[in-house]
């Protein structure tokens, strides 16, 4: 007994050894440097308002990693990617006990199988681009949870692992929204398992933990996603909604692009291979006896499929599906371990020696995970971040600007300068025009002024604003602080100091000033 305790300790800090790869693959001080762009600034953002107000400000993020966050955030600093390189490590452990957790008829395919898995989870190339703020690890690590339980759930049906299934689903919810489709897979698989069977208890027990589990989630979108629904992401993510209406043709001529131009993420090669493995890890769920795991990850692809034709989530974009390309490459590892296992049974049946036969079985699991590290290898360590430095401009204006003059910070940077600002806290003011629903903006600095939008009218009158300001104040100087600008909106700045009379001279990337000249206090371009 204490010898097995010693075994299973070992294997659990191996397991914890394999999560913490990820500080190898994952270029961690490049992550810990490399400034946040809009897309994580909005997100950084929320860790300087009050707890309180999490609800309000999360808007897409969910609530429970906006929590997470502020633990690891150090602020002004880019600590907070910790978080999703955390979730990464955890996916690779999950898959691990996922696979190696299966009934293999022979021990030591176990320990194949979660390797293989666990090299999946680690190399899928979805992953390892996936340094930046956002949920999409923690999509895939509770994803494949889900999967997990459900396996668990099958190799030994009890009251207490339906629970933990339920609180899988409902609770993962609270961290990933990617989650609830994975979970609705789930209790549908193993509804319709126990039907199958005609198993009147486990069906009616099934049927109420669905039940509740179903009205748990509905309770979570209403009290944190519903109000980030707004009609503005269906235009956003207009090119990856399924034609269903243009007909057949349409339809797949969509999914062949999407997946020619997506397929790299999966890691696992061109097609011919790739959907023979896939296939494999399901049929080999299946036959050791994890039916429900088996459709349940089957069943995410049509479901993918029919929320795209609905226009309800994005099919295949690169960032969102981040837990469909890691559960794709899990199950297809769980496909080379069981095609290992038949290798290995079919010698032993042509009359090869014991070890031989395990010998070869471990070589092909070890030329698949070859396989994975070559697909992966163009992806690790990679530095892939956004460029948008608000973070210099912040810095820059802090340490040269007079204290008469006026910051000006265009509509798509109001999150990060609010983040990376020092001087007292931002506040929040309702926007309707963004799809985060507000913008940060410093009422106690009556100096900073942030544009409204992006439209011409929002960006004239903020600039307006800000010379009518700096007029007042002696002719103080104007720092414009801008970042992720689309054509139109420079257009609409180019425009706006045309109509003003006002040239912005170029500082450093993304931040211009226009500064005043003294004697006749007419404003002109810096020298």
């Amino acid at each position: 007994m204490r010898a097995a305790r010693r075994r299973a300790a070992a294997e659990q800090l191996a397991v914890a050894g394999l999560g913490l790869l990820v500080l190898v693959v994952h270029n961690v001080a490049y992550l810990l440097r490399a400034p946040f762009w809009t897309d994580e600034a909005w997100v950084a953002v929320t860790t300087r308002f009050p707890l309180s107000q999490l609800p309000a400000v999360t808007s897409s993020t969910p609530i429970g990693w906006s929590v997470l966050l502020r633990p690891v955030t150090v602020s002004g600093h880019q600590t907070g990617r910790l978080l999703p390189l955390a979730f990464a490590g955890a996916a690779v452990v999950v898959a691990y006990w996922l696979a190696r957790r299966l009934r293999w008829p022979w021990a030591p395919a176990s320990v194949i199988a979660g390797l293989l898995a666990a090299t999946g989870a680690l190399l899928v190339p979805a992953m390892l681009v996936r340094d930046d703020l956002k949920q999409y690890t923690a999509d895939a690590c509770l994803s494949l949870l889900v999967l997990a339980l459900i396996a668990r759930l099958e190799s030994g049906w009890s009251r207490r692992r339906l629970a933990a299934l339920s609180v899988g689903i409902w609770g993962g919810l609270l961290f990933s929204d990617a989650v609830a489709f994975t979970g609705a897979a789930a209790l549908g698989a193993v509804l319709l398992i126990q039907l199958a069977r005609r198993d009147g208890r486990r069906l009616a027990e099934a049927a109420v933990m669905a039940a509740a589990t179903a009205g748990l989630m509905a309770a979570v979108y209403l009290a944190f996603y519903a109000r980030a629904v707004v009609p503005g992401l269906t235009a956003y993510w207009q090119a990856f909604y399924l034609p269903a209406g243009r007909g057949l043709h349409a339809s797949v001529t969509f999914v062949t692009g999407q997946f020619a131009a997506q397929h790299a993420y999966f890691g696992l090669g061109p097609a011919w291979l790739a959907v023979p493995l896939v296939l494999a890890g399901l049929i080999t769920l299946a036959r050791l006896g994890h039916a429900a795991t088996a459709i349940a990850a089957a069943a995410l692809w049509p479901e993918m499929l029919a929320l795209s034709a609905l226009r309800t989530y994005p099919f295949l974009d690169e960032r969102t599906s981040t837990f469909l390309f890691a559960v794709t490459a899990v199950v297809a590892a769980i496909g080379v371990g069981g095609l290992s296992a038949l290798l290995r049974h079919g010698l032993a049946r042509a009359g090869a020696a014991p070890l031989a036969a395990g010998l070869a079985a471990a070589g092909l699991a070890a030329v698949a995970a070859g396989g994975f590290a070559a697909a992966a290898a163009p992806q690790v360590r990679s530095e892939l971040i956004a460029v948008e430095d608000v973070r210099t401009q912040a810095h820059y204006v802090l340490t040269r600007a007079a204290p008469g003059d006026v910051i000006l910070v265009n509509a798509a940077s109001n999150w990060g300068f609010a983040y990376y600002w020092p001087v007292a806290r931002p506040v929040t003011r309702p926007d309707p025009s963004d799809l985060q629903g507000y913008e940060a903006y410093f009422p106690g600095q009556p100096r900073i002024i942030v544009a409204r939008d992006r439209d011409p009218a929002s960006v004239a009158a903020a600039l307006g604003q800000a010379l009518a300001r700096a007029r007042r104040g002696r002719c103080a100087r104007v720092w414009l602080v801008r970042t992720h600008l689309i054509p139109a909106e420079r257009a609409a700045w180019l425009a706006a100091e045309h109509r003003d009379g006002v040239v912005a001279a170029h500082v450093i990337i993304g931040l211009q000033v226009i500064r005043p000249a003294a004697a006749d206090c007419q404003l002109r371009a810096a020298p």
